[in-house]
């Protein structure tokens, strides 16, 4: 009984691990999305500004 608990104390842990690895991507990802938002969003203000020039 007591091995089979720690076999499972030792997968949550390897899963723990392995969702804080997913977790420090998908926020890196968010903040490579957010730079890419705000750089079109500058593109977009650009733009708007050269169509009210010509």
């Amino acid at each position: 009984m007591l091995l089979a608990k720690r076999r499972s104390l030792a997968r949550l842990e390897a899963k723990t691990r392995n969702m804080g690895a997913d977790l420090k991507k998908i926020m890196e990802d968010l903040e490579t999305s957010k730079k890419c938002k705000r750089a079109f969003e500058d593109l977009q203000i650009k733009a708007l500004e050269a169509a009210q020039e010509l």
